[in-house]
């Protein structure tokens, strides 16, 4: 019987470091790279209402959240991709395309209650005028039962 020699465990970096150098090289980490970037760039609002959908041939595709966004966003298009060539490099990305479509949903983190100070009741003149008097109390009661 023939024994199997025990070889040493290869570490994972090594193993897989001329992949992920190829995969680099030919651009498939670029979208990740802008992705970091974008609420930076753009500002957090813009980020809120666009979704980078992706990066092929040096043309970022972005999906926004409305017409008049897209409309906002493409006369701002050279600012925003200048700015990104300036963190990313000229090369990265040479235009940039925004198209209307629906953004996945995000999770964001509840809002945390506020509280509220206690309502103190206030002495009002008295109405003399029947007709405004019920108008006035129909509006108070309308505005007690509004959700808020």
């Amino acid at each position: 019987m023939t024994q199997r020699r025990k070889s040493t465990p290869e570490p994972l970096a090594r193993a897989l470091g001329p992949i992920i150098d190829r995969l680099g090289s030919e651009g498939h980490f670029g979208l990740l790279r802008v992705a970091r970037l974008w609420p930076e760039v753009v500002g957090e609002a813009i980020a809120r209402r666009t979704e980078l959908a992706s990066l092929r041939f040096h043309t970022l595709l972005v999906k926004v959240s409305g017409a008049m966004w897209v409309q906002e966003l493409s006369l701002m298009r050279e600012q925003i991709r200048s700015r990104l060539a300036v963190r990313l490099g000229e090369d990265l990305v040479r235009e940039i395309r925004f198209v209307r479509g629906a953004l996945r949903r995000r999770r964001r983190p509840p809002l945390s209650p506020v509280a509220r100070q206690a309502r103190q009741a206030i002495e009002l003149p008295e109405i003399k005028d029947p007709e405004l008097k019920r108008a006035f109390d129909s509006l108070v009661e309308a505005w007690g039962r509004a959700p808020r």
